[in-house]
């Protein structure tokens, strides 16, 4: 398609791919590099927190992770290029030659992405999930029930992407200013699947059944009632089935909230540690984090479709491609990964803040020494090298490091 191309256009579609490369892979392969030489230093060091054999794997882990990491970036980056070189004009020619109304020919065409995407991402997902956590543990489903999975979620995906691509396609088709509308009917998506994912989605992956520990019940519910959190109940789900994580959050918004437990973390945390850490995420309901997560993804969200409003018309000539609702819905999915990385700074800043509140007014509910410990058999369990570089800290962390945890919690960690 390229020849199709004169010089102004086919010097944007190289500029593209440069602005991707050095603004988002080489970044990120940077700060990966980084990581990776501060732990493999520290692993020379005398283990901290961690007993040493933890130490060592927690290392090892960490550093087979950003291996991977760097190599999947540069994978994504040719992806990213085989997309605007390649992909996208043969898309869109495939897709110009169905003879149905237009905005199910473009809803499909962003729904193709999707698919597209996802199945050209199988190798790297597979490999993350069914060699490299399965080395290290993590990973206790079959193969049968991962490709299980992977197809339930393909079928979601197109679910999901056709009903909203649909709806905006539409929006972006019938108003003057579609890109104001468009974000405030996918921010109000947004909203509505987090309210509804612990009722709808996440029980088609898992199953969740009541806490039947009485004792252990009565005392978190005594604890919620402290805060003024009501839910809509305590739930233990069979991660364990599938990961050996440990976890517990509170999900859904309003009266769709319930508390979920991981099982393995019933198994492996003691019951003033599970407290605790539930004391730590009914911090965050009590200081409104949710609302101000959702505040900052509306404005991270809104920024991208203010670019996506104001794309110029010769963009989508150097793509080989024409200007319309569906185009500008991938292009902007296709640069987003940029966006969100500049972002991740300022986001992480504010959830490491809201962490450290949380931390306070859960060892408030229960004590300082009981979330330290908690915190520290998390680290253990899920296999977290404790020590990070500073720059890594401020793009990735979206939690403080542990050492600074404790230190807040003043627990003198033993060597």
């Amino acid at each position: 398609m390229l020849c199709n191309l004169d010089f102004k256009e086919g010097v944007m579609l190289y500029l593209l791919g440069f602005v991707y490369i050095v603004f988002y892979t080489l970044p990120s392969v940077v700060l990966s590099w980084l990581q990776h030489k501060h732990i493999s230093v520290k692993l020379g060091d005398k283990p901290v927190i961690l007993p040493h054999r933890e130490w060592d794997e927690a290392g090892r882990y960490s550093l087979a992770k950003l291996k991977f990491s760097m190599i999947k970036d540069g994978v994504d980056a040719v992806i990213f290029l085989l997309w605007l070189f390649v992909l996208l004009p043969y898309l869109q020619l495939a897709f110009l030659a169905w003879d149905i109304p237009e905005i199910l020919r473009w809803t499909f065409f962003v729904v193709a992405f999707f698919l597209i995407g996802s199945i050209v991402s199988f190798p790297m997902n597979f490999y993350s999930v069914r060699v490299l956590d399965k080395k290290y543990g993590f990973t206790k489903s079959s193969l049968a029930l991962f490709i299980k999975d992977t197809f339930k979620e393909l079928v979601m995906l197109a679910l999901i992407a056709g009903v909203v691509s649909f709806m905006l396609i539409w929006v972006m088709s019938s108003f003057e200013y579609w890109w104001l509308y468009g974000f405030v009917l996918v921010f109000a998506i947004a909203i509505l699947a987090n309210a509804l994912y612990p009722i709808l989605i996440a029980p088609i992956f898992n199953k969740f059944t009541p806490l039947n520990d009485e004792h252990l019940r009565d005392k978190i519910e005594l604890m919620m009632a402290k805060v003024g959190f009501r839910s809509k109940g305590i739930f233990v789900v069979d991660a364990s089935k599938r990961d050996g994580r440990l976890n517990a959050y509170f999900g859904g918004l309003g009266s769709a909230k319930r508390v979920v437990l991981f099982d393995t973390l019933l198994e492996k945390v003691s019951q003033d540690g599970l407290l605790a850490i539930l004391g730590h995420e009914l911090g965050h309901f009590k200081h409104k984090d949710i609302l101000k997560n959702i505040a900052v993804m509306g404005a991270l969200m809104f920024v991208l479709f203010f670019i996506m409003g104001h794309l110029p018309t010769s963009l989508f000539s150097s793509l080989g491609v024409m200007q319309n609702p569906a185009n500008t819905i991938v292009f902007l999915l296709l640069i987003s990964p940029i966006v969100g990385f500049w972002a991740m700074p300022i986001m992480g800043a504010v959830s490491r803040k809201a962490e450290y509140r949380a931390d306070e007014y859960g060892s408030n509910l229960t004590s300082k020494r009981s979330l330290a410990e908690a915190l520290i058999r998390l680290v253990n369990e899920n296999k977290s090298f404790p020590c990070s570089h500073p720059a890594y800290i401020f793009f990735h962390y979206s939690h403080p490091p542990l050492f600074e945890r404790l230190k807040a919690l003043d627990y003198q960690a033993e060597s």
